[in-house]
């Protein structure tokens, strides 16, 4: 596998239920995807059993996990460990945009991806 450059610009964005995600790059041990979040959006708390990084660039998210909700605003990092409940609301009016970075990727391409998000929404990827 060698180096791989993406523009974000350049990505298909794919509808889900968290967002309009664009999957930028997938590696052997990461995979990073960019996720805008819309105003009012709200994902009830899910675990996924990959160590993770959600990276807000822009906006403020609120972060739900067990008894604890804290609010995550452009700049700051946080690592969810593994099989880990979170969830996200985006209270603003505007919409936030993050970068989520998984280890190991839940899967090696847009392509598994997109066939993955088909499986949740019931064969509408954009539902």
């Amino acid at each position: 596998m060698g180096i791989e450059i993406k523009n974000i610009d350049e990505v298909e964005g794919l509808e889900t239920s968290e967002g309009v995600m664009k999957p930028l790059i997938f590696g052997e041990r990461l995979a990073v995807i960019h996720l805008e979040i819309p105003a009012g959006l709200e994902v009830s708390p899910h675990a996924h059993s990959m160590e993770g990084v959600i990276y807000c660039l822009s906006g403020d998210l609120e972060v739900k996990f067990g008894s604890e909700t804290v609010t995550i605003g452009g700049g700051t990092a946080m690592l969810v460990p593994p099989n880990t409940e979170v969830g996200i609301k985006n209270r603003q009016d505007a919409t936030a945009n993050a970068i989520l970075v998984s280890s190991p990727p839940p899967v090696r391409s847009a392509e598994e991806l997109k066939n993955l998000l088909k499986h949740y929404n019931g064969g509408d990827i954009n539902a």
